[in-house]
């Protein structure tokens, strides 16, 4: 405890979908034979087929996931598909569907579908899943999820120091994973810099939704916003109307477009497929729980951008350099927003502990939930290209 007391202090320092629109097939530089035995091995031969809740020929978090996929597949020469658009009510209707395509492994890829999965695997055991966001490992689940937290802590430091109203904004989307958790750490991040902060935080998950959150959060004075949605219209706006921002999606490609992007934090899913698919290919595979980190390399932070102060970088690497060596963010005595104690100065919160994180702690101010009632149904009748 008094080895991170120390850490801080130095930081302090240096602060001063179904909808369904297409199961479209891609497969690596050798496809299975027709026999449907592998070319490798004498294996059967396997194909993934991946259910996508977002749209995936949109910049956005489902795009990325789906990029991922065919980055490690091409490396593996591993035959993929996917179907994206997919509501939990339709859920089952695309496994179905990709198994009459003839996948013999799939990926969930929104813990939106995390209790669906649960029901609808027991009636498939021919068939393993991994199911992203999901907890409970069975005999073909294999449970995937992240820390996605870990970078929100660095980024509501930096948020905090290129404040200048000491009030920074956070977009969350209630389809992601671990919204309270990723609020809290950004905002025990910003209170590095200033204890006397606000975290305002908004539920949102469309773009008018987000929208509207926009709005409350900017005439509540925040100065910086953190987005934390599938959806790339928060930072869109943000650049356009001149408002400093750090965003939970992957910019690497295009960052040199935003000028007034602080950081980015995004989680790299591509070698955790890839060791999936060897396994498989192997016949190997077997349903393991598997946590992304900032250690094992799934959760990555950029650089301090451009539009950052000086002196970002300096103190985005203390932060990094504590997540990467295993150093805990929820220690110590927490607080929540309403001035109940939840943990005393000795306590450390277990993983679980944190992903079921209900509450927000001490520093956040809620402004609202924006998305409407209607989000997550589908808009489009059944539709599947091959």
């Amino acid at each position: 405890m008094q080895k991170w007391i120390k850490l801080i202090a130095a930081v302090m320092a240096l602060c001063l979908a179904i909808c369904i629109t297409g199961c479209d097939k891609e497969t690596g530089s050798s496809d299975s034979d027709s026999s449907g035995i592998s070319d490798e091995n004498n294996l059967p031969a396997r194909k993934v087929g991946y259910i996508f809740n977002g749209d995936a020929s949109k910049f956005n978090f489902t795009s990325q996931l789906c990029e991922q996929r065919t980055k490690a597949a091409n490396r593996c020469s591993m035959e993929t598909c996917y179907i994206d658009k997919v509501s939990v009510s339709d859920f089952e209707e695309a496994v179905k569907k990709l198994a009459a395509e003839g996948c013999t492994d799939i990926v969930t890829c929104n813990a939106v579908f995390a209790n669906v999965l649960s029901s609808v695997s027991s009636k498939y055991m021919n068939i393993n899943f991994i199911g992203y966001g999901t907890r409970r490992t069975s005999g073909n689940v294999a449970p995937y999820t992240e820390q996605i937290y870990q970078g929100a802590y660095v980024a509501g430091m930096v948020a905090a120091y290129n404040s200048d109203t000491k009030k920074i904004g956070f977009i969350g989307d209630r389809d992601l994973i671990y919204v309270n958790p990723t609020v809290n750490a950004a905002t025990l991040g910003m209170q590095l810099v200033y204890t006397d902060a606000v975290m305002y935080g908004a539920g949102a998950t469309k773009d008018d939704e987000i929208d509207k959150a926009l709005q409350e959060l900017l005439a509540k004075g925040c100065d910086v916003i953190i987005c934390y949605t599938s959806s790339s219209y928060a930072e869109n706006y943000c650049e356009q109307h001149g408002i400093k921002f750090i965003t939970s999606l992957d910019f690497s490609e295009i960052e040199d477009e935003y000028s007034n992007m602080l950081m980015y934090f995004y989680c790299k899913r591509d070698s955790y497929f890839l060791a999936q698919f060897k396994q498989m290919q192997m016949n190997t595979w077997i349903p393991e729980d598997y946590v992304g980190t900032v250690a094992n390399g799934i959760v990555n932070i950029s650089a301090a951008q451009s539009a950052a102060k000086p002196d970002t970088q300096k103190i985005m690497n203390t932060l990094i350099s504590k997540l990467a060596g295993g150093g805990e963010i929820f220690v110590g005595q927490l607080d929540d927003n309403t001035g109940r104690v939840r943990y005393v100065q000795n306590d450390m919160m277990t993983d679980e502990e944190v992903y079921a994180m209900e509450w927000f702690v001490k520093g956040v101010e809620v402004v609202g939930n924006f998305r409407n009632a209607q989000t997550n149904l589908p808009k489009n009748p059944l539709d599947v290209k091959t």
